[in-house]
C-alpha cells in the first residue's frame, strides 16, 4: 500500500521559473504523490479550488499561503508558524550565532526618535516573514522619507507600527539556503557571492554542519529552510523562512519534494 496514497502537493502555477514546477511535478510522479496546479488571482481573498479529500502540502508565493493560513484545518500542510518564523525569535533563540545580533527590533516610528546621523547607513528589513519589503541598506535619511510617506498613504501590509530590524551593514562573502527537515539538512543552494546572485547547488560541509549545530538548539519548525552567510571569518545565520514560499535556486528539487513528503506522512 503505498502510505502516500492520503497526499497530494498544490502547487501555484505561475512561479518564476516553470522548470521548478516541472521538477515538482517529476518529484511527486516519482513517489506516486499526487501533484495538483492551481492558478492564483492577484489580490484575491479566494482559494483556489483543489481536491479536498486529501492532506495537501502547499507551494507558491506568500499570497497564496496568506490564503491557506486563513483556513485552518489546511494548516498542516503549511509549515509556518507565524511568532516563530520572526527575527526577533531568532536573535532570542541563536543570539551571537545571527549575523544582525546587534540589531534593534523597533517600530518605524522608535526609529524615527532615535539620535542617527541622516547620512547613517543601516540595514534595515521586516520583522517578520513577509514580503513586505526586502531587506536592503539605507541611509537614514531615506528610511526618513520613507517614514513620511508612510504617513500619508494606507498600506496593508506595512504600518508606522510594523517591527523591523535595524543593524550595521555587513560584507558578506556568500550567501546559501539550507532545507532542514527535523533537524537534518537535506538540500541546499548557494544563492549569493558578494551581494550578486550567482546560483550553486549545494554548500560546503562546514555550511551544513553549522547549521544542524543551530538546530540541536532550536528549530522554528521542524520543516523550514535556513540561509547562511559567510561574513569575515565566520558563518552567521542571515534568517529562517517557510519553506512553502522559498526559491529552490540550484538546490535538489527532487530531494526536498522526497524528504518533505516522507516527513508530512508521519505526521499522520
Amino acid at each position: 500500500m503505498n502510505r502516500y496514497n492520503s497526499l497530494q502537493w498544490v502547487v501555484q502555477r505561475m512561479l518564476t521559473d516553470s522548470n521548478d514546477i516541472q521538477k515538482i511535478r517529476q518529484a511527486c510522479e516519482s513517489v506516486s504523490i499526487d501533484f495538483f496546479e492551481v492558478d492564483i488571482i492577484p489580490f484575491t481573498d479566494q482559494l483556489p479550488e483543489f481536491p479536498l479529500d486529501k492532506q495537501s502540502i502547499f507551494y507558491g508565493s506568500t499570497n497564496f499561503m496568506n490564503l491557506v493560513y486563513a483556513h485552518p484545518e489546511l494548516r498542516k500542510g503549511l509549515f509556518l508558524d507565524k511568532v516563530a518564523f520572526t527575527i526577533e525569535n531568532y536573535l532570542s533563540k541563536w543570539q551571537r550565532y545571527m549575523l544582525n545580533s546587534d540589531a534593534l527590533v523597533v517600530t518605524f516610528q522608535e526609529l524615527m526618535a532615535m539620535p542617527y546621523n541622516e547620512d547613517q547607513l543601516l540595514f534595515i528589513r521586516p520583522n517578520e516573514d513577509s514580503k513586505a519589503f526586502a531587506g536592503e541598506t539605507r541611509f537614514f535619511k531615506d528610511i526618513a522619507d520613507w517614514y513620511y510617506r508612510l504617513t500619508q498613504i494606507e498600506n496593508i501590509n506595512l504600518s508606522l507600527d510594523t517591527k523591523i530590524i535595524v543593524g550595521e551593514p555587513y560584507n558578506i562573502k556568500k550567501e546559501w539556503r539550507l532545507w532542514i527537515v527535523n533537524k537534518k539538512v537535506v538540500a541546499a543552494s548557494q544563492y549569493r557571492e558578494y551581494f550578486k546572485l550567482k546560483k550553486v547547488e549545494g554548500c560546503p560541509q562546514e555550511v551544513i554542519a553549522f547549521a544542524e549545530q543551530r538546530c540541536q538548539e532550536y528549530t522554528p519548525h521542524p520543516i523550514f529552510v535556513m540561509d547562511i552567510g559567510h561574513c569575515g571569518d565566520s558563518l552567521y545565520i542571515i534568517e529562517c523562512n517557510c519553506m512553502n514560499s522559498a526559491g529552490f535556486y540550484k538546490a535538489d528539487i527532487a530531494q526536498i519534494i522526497h524528504s518533505v513528503t516522507n516527513s508530512f506522512a508521519n505526521m499522520f
